[in-house]
């Protein structure tokens, strides 16, 4: 009991810091794009990369603790892992910034007069990862329930199956790799983030009522967009491709044709022979055989032969 007590007193500590760190990371960031000079942007831009990593350390604790079977209340912890991707996300995009010639004045003068579209561009990069983290939270779910269905190995009246879990699963799958394909082309600027915007709803809606008895599925969600087919899954493809790389790594170097024949040739000659001496030895013992028995067969009485 006390040490329970003792881990959510840390617990509480950690998510009261991330909530701390989060509002001073939204603080920073202004700073930065407000920066009239150089020198103040850099400082600006160090502070911010200071206060990632300091995030990024209390996220890793948080995903231990969800991890762990005997906190009951997980909502606390993922709300505040989502808050930190967030912020991650947003950083990278600072930190492609910081590459650029951010500090020549003419630099300086373009990224005031591009900041109201990027933030935008920013406030959309947002919910999409928002929306990963969910879709992977309610797939993390959907796998714990089919391992305890099966584990169970019966099913509980009016509950769902493992088929059902299955379906919903690759369901997510799609919808993930949709949301990755919007964030690749909000970053290439091949989407405005106003399309985009137009089916956080429909998107938001799927998310949060997927499970319920009445949800009615969306399947044109993406259709306006106009995004291209997705790809065959890449994780099929790359193992594909690395086990077709160790398989040639594996194998022996191919030799010429007549090389290849030839050791055919004597392989089938050698069983042939292999085969032929067996049959001779087969025959040989059933010839020895059959003089043993004759050998051992009684003759017939030199009376009896008279009278004959």
């Amino acid at each position: 009991m006390g040490t329970t007590r003792k881990l959510q007193s840390e617990i509480d500590r950690t998510l009261k810091k991330v909530q701390e760190g989060v509002e001073l990371f939204d603080e920073i960031w202004n700073k930065v794009y407000s920066a009239t000079n150089a020198n103040q942007k850099e400082k600006y831009e160090a502070d911010l990369k200071k206060e990632i990593k300091k995030l990024q350390r209390y996220r890793d604790d948080i995903k231990t603790w969800i991890a762990k079977s005997d906190i009951k209340d997980k909502r606390p912890l993922t709300d505040a892992r989502k808050a930190i991707e967030a912020e991650m996300e947003r950083f990278k995009v600072c930190e492609k910034e910081f590459k650029t010639k951010a500090f020549s004045k003419e630099g300086l003068g373009q990224a005031r007069k591009e900041d109201p579209k990027e933030a935008e561009r920013n406030k959309t990069r947002k919910w999409l990862t928002q929306a990963l983290s969910t879709l992977q939270d309610q797939i993390d779910a959907f796998e714990a329930e089919i391992e305890s269905i099966s584990a169970k190995g019966k099913k509980v009246k009016g509950a769902k199956t493992v088929e059902e879990f299955e379906g919903w699963v690759e369901k997510h799958r799609t919808h993930e790799r949709r949301v990755e394909q919007i964030l690749r082309m909000i970053d290439n600027e091949t989407l405005a983030p106003d399309q985009v915007n137009a089916i956080q709803d429909q998107l938001e809606y799927y998310l949060d009522s997927n499970q319920d008895p009445d949800f009615c599925e969306d399947e044109g969600l993406y259709d306006e967009l106009g995004l291209d087919d997705l790809p065959e899954d890449k994780d099929e493809d790359d193992a594909t491709s690395e086990a077709t790389e160790e398989a040639r790594r594996d194998d022996p170097p191919p030799q010429p044709a007549t090389e290849r024949e030839r050791k055919k040739k004597e392989k089938e000659d050698a069983k042939k022979e292999k085969d032929a001496a067996k049959k001779a030895a087969k025959e040989k013992e059933a010839l020895t055989a059959a003089a043993a028995k004759a050998a051992a067969k009684p003759a017939a009485p030199a009376g009896a032969a008279a009278a004959t």
